[in-house]
């Protein structure tokens, strides 16, 4: 199988020749366009991986000044022909040229509601969604219709689907009304971007904030679109058996992303790798971590240890 096939084989909860594997890490926002894509196509070629995931490591141009109530409702969000899209724009572009199709090839994009955070700060957009929801709301709408602008201009340029990182569901954060109203809407409308769009696809990634331990209400998100789901199953005590279950759908995951994929052994790293698919079967899922690798040290040697030991483990 080519490497599009196989992961194809995993989206329709087949067995592929090989199970595929993919991890990722954030880079400098400092780097280049020609460097950003350099450094995503080198961890793709040492490692051997089966897809490429394309970064976000910059700021949405979303600019405003918010006080009060009704500043949410004059927030702007540049469209994608801003500099920050066209920088970004470069990068898939270099890294789609380089790869020549091999493989699916999806923009990372962190939803809306995150994206009101990056832009007014985490500690004021909290304290505005408990005093003005329906301002908040309304605004976090805002961002979604223009983010479904840049999902589309991303699969113009020619990748296959969006890496959607879905955010703000954590215990105790938001009661399950108040999420209903401020976070769920904007990210179904900005997931329809990839939905709507014939031979696109979602990757679904559900991810907790530090403060909260990493943890999430993953029960809100199981009717969200992807075709792929992605969790960190050591924050919320959830196997990807449960998930597959849950979500119903092909998953992605199995491995610690602070723990042997950052500072393990080969061994080490092999048997998690082993013990991840014991555990699940070898059909509908695809080797991947927690979340982005995070920590000093990060080394594309081990990750290329993750995926050839995906890729060894014997298909029966």
């Amino acid at each position: 199988m080519t490497k599009i096939q196989r992961v194809q084989a995993v989206l329709e909860g087949k067995t592929p020749d090989k199970i595929p594997a993919g991890f990722w890490f954030h880079y400098p926002g400092t780097l280049s366009a020609k460097e950003t894509a350099e450094e995503h196509l080198k961890l793709y070629r040492h490692a051997d991986q089966d897809i490429m995931k394309i970064m976000q490591d910059f700021m949405y141009p979303i600019s405003g000044t918010i006080t009060e109530a009704s500043d949410w409702y004059k927030i702007k969000f540049e469209s994608p022909s801003s500099a920050a899209f066209r920088k970004q724009a470069e990068v898939i572009k270099r890294i789609l040229d380089d790869m020549g199709g091999e493989a699916y090839a999806v923009q990372t994009m962190f939803g809306p509601f995150k994206a009101a955070s990056f832009a007014f700060g985490d500690a004021l957009l909290m304290e505005h969604a408990k005093l003005y929801p329906d301002a908040v709301a309304a605004g976090v709408h805002t961002i979604a219709e223009m983010w479904v602008e840049w999902a589309n201009a991303y699969m113009d340029l020619g990748v296959d689907g969006i890496y959607f990182s879905a955010q703000f569901g954590e215990p105790g954060r938001f009661t399950d009304e108040e999420w209903a109203k401020l976070v769920q809407p904007s990210d179904l409308l900005a997931l329809s971007a990839a939905e709507e769009r014939s031979g696109k696809f979602n990757i679904l990634h559900i991810c907790g904030e530090p403060e909260y331990g990493f943890k999430t209400e993953l029960n809100r998100f199981r009717d969200y679109p992807g075709s792929i789901v992605n969790w960190s199953v050591k924050d919320n005590g959830f196997s990807l058996t449960e998930g597959k279950k849950l979500f119903k759908r092909p998953i992605l995951g199995g491995l610690n992303n602070k723990g042997n994929i950052l500072n393990g052994d080969d061994e080490a790293i092999r048997a998690e790798v082993n013990a991840t698919i014991d555990g699940f079967g070898s059909a509908s899922m695809m080797i991947g971590a927690d979340c982005t690798i995070q920590g000093k040290g990060i080394s594309l040697d081990r990750i290329k240890t993750a995926v050839e030991a995906a890729h060894s483990y014997p298909i029966v």
